[in-house]
């Protein structure tokens, strides 16, 4: 059985829209591990409007969700699993995840603030954009994984299919 290839992308970068669109990925959400949800925010139709909103963080965290990174690599149902860009990449290297991580270039910073706006994100949530693309961004370069750098206008299916890694 072929190994999936692990994705860590930044927010933004369309892989709600992969996940969509190909049936061979799939994404596991970070928030639907790191959060315990009141039956108020569960019944939210738009999930993007919780981002940056207070909610309670679940014990588990971040075992869990490095649990179901790694039982999702071993079902081998899909070819690529999309995963959040906010992990500790060293906890996750050391459990043996090897994931490739695809950040915006900064110069990107007003088009993400858009791409958030539109897809429901609250102001808080657009200002994070605003302020984290740049330290994510050099926290990204320090990482030894291979990495992706999108170019203004790219979405990440734009980049894995430059990359070679999709193929439309």
């Amino acid at each position: 059985m072929k190994k999936p290839i692990i994705i860590s992308a930044w927010i933004c970068a369309g892989k709600t829209y992969l996940t969509a669109n190909y049936k061979n990925i799939t994404e596991l959400p970070s928030g639907d591990y790191k959060y315990i949800l009141t039956d108020e925010q569960k019944a939210v139709v738009n999930k993007e409007s919780l981002k940056s909103t207070q909610r309670a963080i679940n014990p588990l965290w971040p075992q869990n969700y490095y649990d179901a990174i790694i039982e999702e690599t071993n079902r081998g149902e899909f070819d690529i699993i999309l995963i959040a860009p906010c992990m500790p990449f060293q906890e996750m290297r050391d459990r043996g995840i090897t994931f490739i991580l695809a950040y915006p270039n900064p110069s990107c910073k007003e088009e993400y603030k858009a791409r958030a706006r539109q897809r429901g994100a609250n102001e808080e949530f657009v200002k994070r954009v605003e302020t984290k693309i740049q330290t994510d961004f050099e926290e990204f370069l320090k990482q030894p994984n291979e990495k992706i750098i999108l170019q203004p206008g790219e979405y990440l299916e734009d980049a894995l299919i430059r990359v070679g890694i999709l193929k439309k």
